[in-house]
C-alpha cells in the first residue's frame, strides 16, 4: 500500500515457531508503505482445517482478508464429494480512515451499523435491493453430492445467523479448524473470527423434480445489534445437460424464520472427534477473571480489569522490546499476580510455562451506553487453541459449571462468544461470562482480543524470563528489531530474513 502500514495475521494458525510471523502489533513492527515482509508459516497436522488471514492494523481487516485452507495430511475423517467456501464479511459505506478517525476521536463517532453482509465478496447493501448492478451471491452444487461447506466469519462487526431453504438438517464436523464429533443443526450462527465446517447433503434429481425447483434461498441475518440486516444468496443446482438457471431477485418476504436467541446455540454440545487432553478442574493452577467494561474519557474505550489497550499502542512491540532489553522488558509476574493478572509497568498479562489457567471473561453493563447497555464480544486467542468450558448469565459459578461439564469434553477453539442475555443490564455490574482453560506450554508474546474491529485487544506474555522467549539468536534477527529494518523489503531493497523452517520438515 502506498500510504498505510500493514501486518497480516494467519487466524487459526499459531505462530508458536516463527515468532515474528503472527502479524500482530505485539510481535513485529508494521510493514511500512511500499514495503513487503516475508511471513513464515509451518502448519502442523493438527492445523488442518478452515482458517483465514486478515490485516491486524486499524480497520483494514474489513476488506483485507481471505480464506486460508490447510489440507489434511491424510484422508479427512469425514467423506464428502466437494467443498465450498462461504466467507462472510461486512460492507461499510465509509472508508477505513473515516471509521478509524471517528472511533478514536474526542468526541467519539460510531462507525454505524453494517451496510451489508457479503458472501465471498458479493452481496446487496441496504437500500440497493433494486440496483441491477448489485448481484446476489450464488453457491453451485450438483444433485446427490455431499459437500463440505467451510463457513468463515470474517466480519468486522456482524454476528450472523444462516439457514438453507428446504435443507433443514446438516452436520457440523469442525469448529475453528478442529474436528468435532458430528452434530446435527438446522441453522448456523457465526461471529467474527469463528469458522464452522458442515456436511451438506444436496438433494437428488428425483427430490428436485418433486419440489419442481433447482434454486433455493440461503437466508442470513445479523443478530445482537440495534438493527437487523437480512441478506440472501442462491443455492443453485447444476443439472447435467440443462441450461444454467437465472438467479431470481431476492424475495420480498423472508422464506425462513431464523431464531432470535443466540446465547444457547451449541453451548455444551460440540465434543472433539478424538480425545484432546482437556484439563480437569483439579489441574487448574490459577483462575483469572477478566472484567470487560466500556467507559468514556473523551472518546469511548474498552478495558479489561482496568487495562485499556490504547495505553500501550505507541510502544515498541513487546517481542522486539524483549530482544532488545531482555528481562528488563518482561512483565513482572509477582506484580501481575498482585494486580488482577497484568503488570502495571509493562501493561501486559503474565503466565508461567506449565500453568493451567482458567480464564473467565466477565461482561459488565456499560458505564456509557444506556446506563448499563450490553454488547456481545467474540473473543479470539492467539498462541494455541483453548478449551472452551461454556458460558452463562450473570457471574461465573465454578460449582454450577463443573456440573455441566460432567460427562462432557470441551472442544479446542480459538474464538468463542461472550454473549449478552439482555440488551441492558446494570451499569458496572456483572452480566454474563465465557470460560476457557489454557495449558501454558509455549513461550511467546501473544494477544487475546475481541474480534469486533471496533473493540479491544490485550497482550499476553507466556514465560517469565527473556531466555524463554528469545529462541532465535539476536544476530540473526537484527533486521526485525527496528521499524523499516533490513527484514522488510522494497523495490530498492532485498530483505535479509531468517528462514526459520529452511531445514525443517512438516510439523506433525
Amino acid at each position: 500500500m502506498a500510504e498505510q502500514n500493514l501486518t497480516m495475521h494467519w487466524h487459526g494458525l499459531s505462530q508458536r515457531m516463527a515468532i515474528f510471523s503472527d502479524g500482530t502489533p505485539v510481535s513485529q513492527w508494521p510493514i511500512a508503505p511500499m514495503h513487503y515482509f516475508d511471513y513464515e508459516i509451518l502448519p502442523g497436522e493438527s492445523d488442518a482445517g478452515t482458517s483465514f488471514y486478515h490485516s491486524h492494523v486499524g480497520f483494514q481487516a474489513v476488506t483485507a482478508n481471505g480464506a486460508l485452507i490447510v489440507e489434511d495430511v491424510r484422508s479427512p475423517p469425514y467423506h464428502y464429494d466437494g467443498e465450498r467456501i462461504l466467507q462472510l464479511t461486512d460492507y461499510f459505506n465509509k472508508t477505513d480512515s473515516v471509521i478509524e478517525q471517528g472511533l478514536t476521536s474526542n468526541p467519539f463517532v460510531w462507525s454505524g451499523e453494517t451496510n451489508g453482509v457479503l458472501i465471498n465478496g458479493v452481496g446487496v447493501g441496504i437500500g440497493k435491493q433494486n440496483d441491477s448492478s448489485c448481484k446476489l451471491p450464488v453457491v453451485d452444487v450438483l444433485p446427490g453430492k455431499i459437500y463440505r461447506f467451510r463457513i468463515i466469519g470474517a466480519t468486522a462487526l456482524s454476528h450472523v445467523s444462516m439457514a438453507f431453504k428446504s435443507h433443514e438438517n446438516f452436520t457440523i464436523i469442525a469448529a475453528d479448524a478442529r474436528y468435532t464429533q458430528p452434530h446435527n443443526v438446522s441453522h448456523i450462527q457465526v461471529g467474527s473470527g469463528q469458522r464452522f465446517d458442515i456436511l451438506f447433503k444436496a438433494k437428488t434429481i428425483d427430490e428436485l423434480k418433486g419440489l419442481n425447483r433447482t434454486q433455493f434461498w440461503i437466508q442470513f441475518e445479523t443478530r445482537d445489534r440495534p438493527s437487523v440486516y437480512r441478506g440472501y444468496a442462491s443455492l443453485r443446482y447444476k443439472i447435467p445437460g440443462a441450461k444454467r438457471a437465472i438467479t431470481p431477485p431476492a424475495p420480498s418476504t423472508p422464506p425462513l424464520s431464523l431464531p432470535n436467541t443466540t446465547y444457547s446455540w451449541l453451548e455444551y454440545a460440540l465434543q472433539p472427534l478424538v480425545p484432546n487432553n482437556f484439563p480437569t478442574a483439579a489441574e487448574v493452577t490459577r483462575r483469572i477473571t477478566m472484567t470487560v467494561q466500556q467507559f468514556q474519557n473523551g472518546s469511548i474505550y474498552w478495558s479489561q480489569n482496568g487495562l485499556n489497550w490504547t495505553d500501550t499502542q505507541t510502544r515498541t512491540p513487546m517481542l522486539i522490546d524483549i530482544y532488545k532489553r531482555g528481562d528488563a522488558a518482561m512483565p513482572n509476574h509477582t506484580r501481575a499476580l498482585q494486580n488482577n493478572g497484568w503488570d502495571p509497568m509493562t501493561k501486559f498479562w503474565s503466565a508461567e510455562i506449565g500453568e493451567v489457567l482458567e480464564i473467565i471473561i466477565q461482561n459488565t453493563g456499560s458505564l456509557v451506553k444506556n446506563a448499563g447497555g450490553l454488547d456481545i464480544h467474540p473473543f479470539h486467542a492467539h498462541a494455541r487453541h483453548f478449551y472452551d468450558i461454556g458460558c452463562g448469565n450473570g457471574m461465573y459459578d465454578v460449582v454450577a459449571n463443573e456440573e455441566k461439564l460432567k460427562g462432557y469434553q470441551p472442544v479446542l477453539r480459538d474464538t468463542t462468544m461472550l454473549y449478552r442475555y439482555a440488551d441492558v443490564g446494570e451499569a458496572g455490574k456483572d452480566a454474563s461470562w465465557r470460560g476457557w482453560r489454557v495449558r501454558v506450554n509455549q513461550p511467546g508474546v501473544y494477544v487475546i482480543h475481541c474480534h469486533i474491529l471496533q473493540h479491544m485487544v490485550m497482550g499476553w506474555v507466556f514465560g517469565t524470563s527473556a531466555s524463554e522467549i528469545q529462541n532465535i539468536p539476536y544476530n540473526d534477527i537484527s533486521g526485525y528489531l527496528d521499524f523499516g529494518g533490513d527484514a522488510y523489503g522494497s523495490a530498492a531493497l532485498y530483505p535479509e530474513v531468517v528462514e526459520y523452517f529452511k531445514n525443517v520438515g512438516p510439523e506433525i
